[in-house]
């Protein structure tokens, strides 16, 4: 099999990446970290010029070590880029007014109802509104379902994926039609990798969660284009390979899908959540896709950081091919210096709605 080369030049305007890069902020830089390691290390000289003169140490000393944590929190939010601004942390800890250089859409976190059948907690669902949404007018929007990774919550895309602030960028420079974007959590009740499943013992019904409980919810409650073809999946990593299950064995309910790192199968969390060798292999794409039967067109998105997992994307490439075999539209991407982390979901995901956008239909109402 012949693997396509993926993309690996910009393809959005220079002005937008620029309006883009305005998501992130000095809490996303090292800045934050260097600060942090230079106030451990002047108490550590405080702490040895102290002990010199024959005083108290220990305090200063104490000190350090809750500094030094902070320093390495820090580190690591810069490499993997959770929280890359001061908007983002407001959120995490329940403030909803994003910051924006543009007009903006509205955030909003809910919680939807859930039978207790599927052994799933009640949790929070995360759901952008774009601007001028009005739920008492007559139009009607496309929405995209965003899943997090494992482990992950529902907040990531949000947080670390800058989802509202890449939307209001993109609805601005009309690179995308107004959509709304909701982020459910599909974790179990033991934070477990579910993969999106539905568990074969008794545990977490997820697939059943997502796709019989969240898609309708979202169709009742907000104003929305309540068909496949105005709905999009899509995801990273674990919630990459979500994307792309269910997207490919739900075409009644998703008409697009936007991948970021995903999986060919479901890995050791499909094999907790699945009892035999036929369930894992009828849960993975790329066992599957080469005799799968396709009930309308599914425009695919495939993204990979060309630093993630060795660089060469083979995986990732591999299903790109057999979509393209079976005659599916595919924009196949790879983000320069990128890794496994949020900077690059971050990086790829307006890229993603652009594409997803492209290939909504063409009676969509627009504001």
């Amino acid at each position: 099999m012949d693997l396509p080369d993926p993309v690996t030049t910009p393809s959005l305007p220079e002005l937008v990446r620029a309006d883009l890069a305005l998501g992130r902020d000095w809490l996303g830089s090292w800045w934050p970290a260097v600060g942090a390691l230079a106030v451990a290390c002047a108490l550590v000289a405080v702490a040895m010029l102290r002990r010199r003169r024959r005083r108290r140490a220990w305090p200063w000393l104490a000190w350090t070590v809750p500094t030094l944590v902070v320093t390495l929190m820090l580190s690591l939010n810069a490499h993997i880029g959770y929280v890359p601004n001061v908007s983002a942390a407001r959120l995490l800890i329940g403030d909803h007014r994003l910051e924006s250089h543009l007009d903006q859409g509205t955030v909003r976190d809910v919680t939807i109802p859930v039978a207790s059948g599927l052994q799933l907690p009640e949790s929070t669902t995360w759901i952008y509104l774009p601007p001028g949404y009005d739920p008492a007018a007559a139009i009607r929007y496309p929405v995209v379902y965003l899943i997090h990774g494992s482990p992950g919550a529902s907040s990531d895309w949000f947080a670390g994926g800058d989802a509202p602030h890449t939307m209001d960028v993109l609805i601005a420079h009309h690179l995308v039609r107004p959509m709304i974007v909701v982020a459910p959590d599909v974790n179990g009740r033991s934070e477990d990798d579910t993969e999106c499943l539905n568990s074969g013992s008794g545990g977490p019904q997820v697939e059943t969660y997502l796709d019989d409980v969240v898609v309708p919810w979202v169709d009742a409650n907000l104003s929305t284009e309540a068909d496949w073809p105005h709905r999009v999946i899509g995801g990273m990593s674990a919630g990459g390979f979500c994307a792309l299950d269910q997207g490919l064995r739900h075409p009644e309910l998703f008409g697009s899908i936007l991948a970021l790192e995903p999986y060919q199968d479901p890995g050791d969390g499909g094999r907790r959540m699945l009892e035999t060798a036929a369930d894992f292999e009828a849960h993975s794409p790329g066992s599957y896709l080469p005799t799968m039967t396709f009930q309308h067109p599914v425009p695919t998105f495939l993204d990979i950081g060309q630093d993630a997992r060795g660089g060469d994307g083979s995986e990732t490439a591999s299903l790109a091919a057999k979509l393209l075999a079976r005659g599916q539209t595919v924009l196949f991407r790879a983000e320069p210096n990128q890794g496994h982390t949020w900077t690059f979901a971050r990086t790829g995901l307006p890229y993603g709605l652009v594409f997803a956008s492209e290939h909504l239909p063409d009676d969509s109402a627009t504001p």
